[in-house]
């Protein structure tokens, strides 16, 4: 698995409370194996030999178990209908109808519409726009071009 330092040091901290390492144990520990007492002076290389020290010590990496859609530009897009909802985001904010015409914001805006309905239909819920099948990409389509039209009559 790919870390960055900083996830590392994270799974370091949590594996240090899950083992229960007292603080004086795992200070000894990162001296012995990076000569130094503290993650953040570490090379990622030092701190992959702290996680793997950890691991041999009984810690797992869990996986979030949470069912998630999912969140990262190499998802697959599950319905065709997302780009044209991308289009309308971007045009409004284009038109002053938006603040923000961020990816983020849209998907922010997706997850308030979206993730209600499917939690009352114990339905996984969306991250992203890109998430959504086609019935989902139909209701928040229709939601948004509510939303475009009651602006555009003002």
């Amino acid at each position: 698995m790919h870390y960055t330092k900083p996830k590392l040091i994270q799974l370091i901290h949590i594996a240090k409370q899950k083992l229960g390492i007292d603080e004086f144990s795992y200070r000894a520990m990162l001296q012995r194996i990076a000569k130094k007492d503290s993650c953040k002076a570490m090379t990622l290389a030092e701190l992959m030999q702290v996680m793997h020290e950890l691991e041999q010590k009984g810690f797992k990496v869990r996986a979030n178990h949470r069912k998630y859609s999912p969140s990262s530009k190499t998802a697959v897009v599950k319905s065709q209908i997302s780009s044209k909802i991308r289009a309308i985001w971007i045009d409004m904010a284009k038109h002053g109808i938006i603040r923000d015409g961020s990816e983020q914001a849209l998907n922010a805006w997706v997850r308030s519409i979206a993730n209600p309905i499917l939690n009352r239909q114990n339905q996984p819920i969306v991250l992203n726009v890109g998430a959504l099948d086609d019935r989902m990409a139909s209701l928040v389509l229709e939601r948004l071009k509510q939303w475009q039209k009651r602006t555009a009559s003002n």
